[in-house]
C-alpha cells in the first residue's frame, strides 16, 4: 500500500510466490477493515456533527457543515467478464471511494466498490447514510448561525455533481455567479469548506502510492484494501494533529485568517429542489452580512473577477 510495487516485483524482494502474496494482502487487508473501521470510521453521533460544525465555522468560515462530500476514482485493471460496467467517463476502470469528509481532512463516513460508470450524485443516493438522512434521524436540529438569530439547518458542502438539497448545499451556476456578487461570495466561502475532501484524497494518495498506479487485485480484496487505507489516513490524522497541536490554523478573534485560499469555481448543472434554493439563499445573505462576513473576501473574489 505504501510503495505501490506490483506483485511481480514483490515477489522478487521477498522471495515469495505471486499467489501466496496476494492471499497474504488478501488476509491482511480484510483484518484492518474489519477491526479498524468500527474505531476509527464510527458513524458519527448527533454530538459529533455538531463539534465538526464548529470546526468548519473556525476554520473554513463555514456554519452549520457536518462534512464535505466528494467521491474519488480509484484506478484498477479490468475485472473479468464485467464489460463496461467499470469504465468511467475519464476513460480507465476503476471503483468509486465516496467520502465525507470533516474539517481536518479525516473520513467521517465512505462507500466504496461501486462501478467507475456510475457518478458520484448516484451513489450517494443509494448508500445507507442518505436513507437515514431522508427519515430525519442524522442531522441534528436546526441551530443559529454566528452572532444571528436566523436559524438554519446542519448542511453537506458538495461540487456541481450533486443536486440542491436542504442538506446539501452545491455552488451557484457560473452565469449566476457573474451576475450577482453576493452568490460569487457564497461559492467562494463554500469553496473553501469543499476542498477538505480534495486534500484528504491527495493526503491519501500521498502517504499509500497504491492509488497512483492501477491495482491488479480481486475487487473484494480492492474494497477491503481502500477500507483499510481510510482507517490508517484517519489513524495518522489523528497523530500529527495531536503532535501538531493543530494541522490548520486556529484563527485568534483579533487575528485575520490567510487571503490565499481560493479554489477555482466550477460550472455547475443538474437537479435541484425547492427547500435547498431557500437554504441556499439563506446562507447567501449570512455571507454578505455583518455577522456572517469575514474583512478578506472581497478582495479573494476580485481576484476571481
Amino acid at each position: 500500500m505504501a510503495t505501490g510495487e506490483s506483485l511481480r516485483s514483490l515477489a522478487f524482494s521477498f522471495r515469495i510466490s505471486q499467489g501466496y502474496i496476494s492471499r497474504v494482502i488478501h488476509l491482511v487487508v480484510k483484518s484492518l477493515s474489519l477491526r479498524l473501521t468500527p474505531l476509527l470510521i464510527a458513524p458519527p453521533t448527533k454530538h459529533n456533527l455538531i463539534h465538526i460544525a464548529e470546526e468548519f465555522w473556525t476554520k473554513w468560515n463555514f456554519p452549520n457543515c457536518t462534512g464535505a462530500i466528494d467521491g474519488k476514482h480509484i484506478r484498477i485493471f479490468c475485472p473479468g467478464k464485467s464489460g463496461s460496467l467499470f469504465f468511467n467517463y475519464k476513460d480507465f476502470f476503476s471503483v468509486v471511494l465516496l467520502a465525507i469528509v470533516d474539517a481536518n481532512c479525516k473520513f467521517i463516513f465512505v462507500d466504496i466498490g461501486a462501478y467507475g460508470k456510475e457518478g458520484d450524485s448516484g451513489i450517494f443516493t443509494k448508500s445507507s447514510l442518505y436513507k437515514q438522512i431522508q427519515t430525519g434521524e442524522y442531522f441534528p436540529r436546526d441551530a443559529k448561525l454566528s452572532n444571528c438569530e436566523k436559524s438554519l439547518p446542519y448542511v453537506h458542502v458538495v461540487d456541481e455533481a450533486f443536486r440542491l438539497e436542504t442538506h446539501m448545499m452545491r455552488p451557484y451556476t457560473r452565469g449566476e455567479a457573474k451576475k450577482n456578487y453576493k452568490k460569487t461570495i457564497f461559492n467562494y466561502r463554500l469553496s473553501r469548506a469543499r476542498r477538505t475532501s480534495e486534500n484528504a484524497f491527495g493526503l491519501l494518495s500521498q502517504v499509500f502510492r497504491i492509488f497512483y498506479t492501477p491495482i491488479a487485485l480481486k475487487c473484494e480484496t480492492i474494497d477491503h484494501l481502500v477500507l483499510s487505507a481510510c482507517c490508517l489516513h484517519n489513524l495518522l490524522r489523528n497523530r500529527y494533529i495531536e503532535s501538531t497541536n493543530n494541522y490548520y490554523y486556529e484563527f485568534d478573534k483579533n487575528e485575520a485568517p490567510p487571503t490565499k485560499n481560493m479554489i477555482p469555481i466550477a460550472r455547475s448543472g443538474g437537479f435541484a429542489n425547492y427547500e435547498g434554493f431557500l437554504v441556499r439563499d439563506e446562507f447567501t445573505t449570512f455571507f454578505c452580512s455583518t455577522q456572517g462576513s469575514v474583512p478578506w473576501q472581497d478582495h479573494e473574489t476580485q481576484k476571481i473577477d
